[in-house]
């Protein structure tokens, strides 16, 4: 007699729901990378050609006389190291600050603690209008100064809380040998805890580095003339200028010129994409480990 082996329906169940997974992530990776794909085909086609609509995956008319335009401008280079300044002090400098306040939250003997977590916490909910930030920013001497990037950005609430759920999963145990060793709480910190604590830093820094690089409202509403102007601050105000432009030129001349504000949009998102995602690669083991916690426990 021959045995005929039939599968338990727990494995059939196994497998229909791995295909559901893996169809589902097929499914979100193509709707995230075919729109950046378009971008950088859209950045390097000709502007009246563009016009047209139509444009793939791949440029239909190639040029790189859109990044010419952005390359030319003579106030590049220093956009691009404010930028670069203010990302790498203002990530390095919230990270260290945000996990040591996110230490002394673990400390359930730390006097006022219920009051210090609200008094951090309470900005998340109750943010304050324009004028009075401006006020104050410009009463403490931080309008028109590079450290209006810096400090007022130190410590984020969100980032505490998800610093401290980290701190709270390490072993008591780890902390505990440091101290019966004679290791004080800075020692404690510096030498124990934070080498642990590499997944959650990254992932904070990670989110602290891709907002210190794209923004540009801070520097549109409390810095004034091009000495502290960011990259991203720089080529919202080409676009602007661009479109002008182009407006004009349609009105007088009747047609479009080769650069138009789409194909240069699209260009200044690949330029202001690819730092970030040069350093992503290098951070992708320890954010997806932060990105976890809280999420599984044992």
């Amino acid at each position: 007699m021959v045995a005929i082996s039939r599968k338990k329906p727990g494995a059939r169940a196994e497998v229909v729901f791995d295909i559901v997974v893996s169809v589902l992530c097929v499914l979100f990776c193509i709707t995230v990378i075919v729109p950046f794909l378009y971008i950088l085909a859209l950045s390097f086609n000709n502007g009246t050609d563009a016009l047209k609509g139509g444009i793939g995956l791949v440029p239909r008319e190639f040029t790189l006389e859109n990044y010419a335009i952005i390359f030319q401008e003579e106030n590049l280079l220093k956009a691009v190291g404010v930028s670069v300044a203010r990302t790498v002090i203002g990530t390095v400098s919230s990270g260290i600050l945000t996990a040591f306040v996110a230490y002394c939250f673990t400390k359930k003997n730390l006097v006022g603690l219920n009051f210090y977590l609200a008094l951090f916490l309470l900005p998340m909910y109750l943010v304050p209008g324009l004028i009075p930030t401006f006020l104050t920013y410009n009463a403490l001497g931080l309008t028109n100064s590079f450290w209006v990037y810096i400090i007022p950005n130190l410590v984020w609430g969100y980032n505490i809380i998800i610093t401290r759920t980290f701190f709270q999963g390490l072993p008591p145990a780890l902390e505990e040998s440091a101290v019966i060793d004679g290791a004080n709480e800075y020692v404690v910190f510096f030498k124990v805890i934070l080498p642990l604590s590499m997944p959650v830093i990254a992932t904070v820094g990670l989110f602290n580095a891709v907002w210190q690089w794209n923004s540009w409202f801070d520097t549109v509403m409390y810095i004034r003339g091009d000495e502290w102007t960011t990259l991203s601050s720089m080529l919202a105000k080409m676009l602007t200028e661009q479109q002008s432009n182009f407006v004009g030129s349609m009105r007088t001349a009747k047609r479009a010129t080769a650069l138009t504000p789409q194909v240069l949009k699209a260009a200044m998102t690949v330029v202001t994409m690819v730092p970030i995602m040069v350093v992503f690669p290098f951070l992708q083991k320890y954010f997806v480990k932060g990105v976890m916690v809280g999420a599984v426990k044992g």
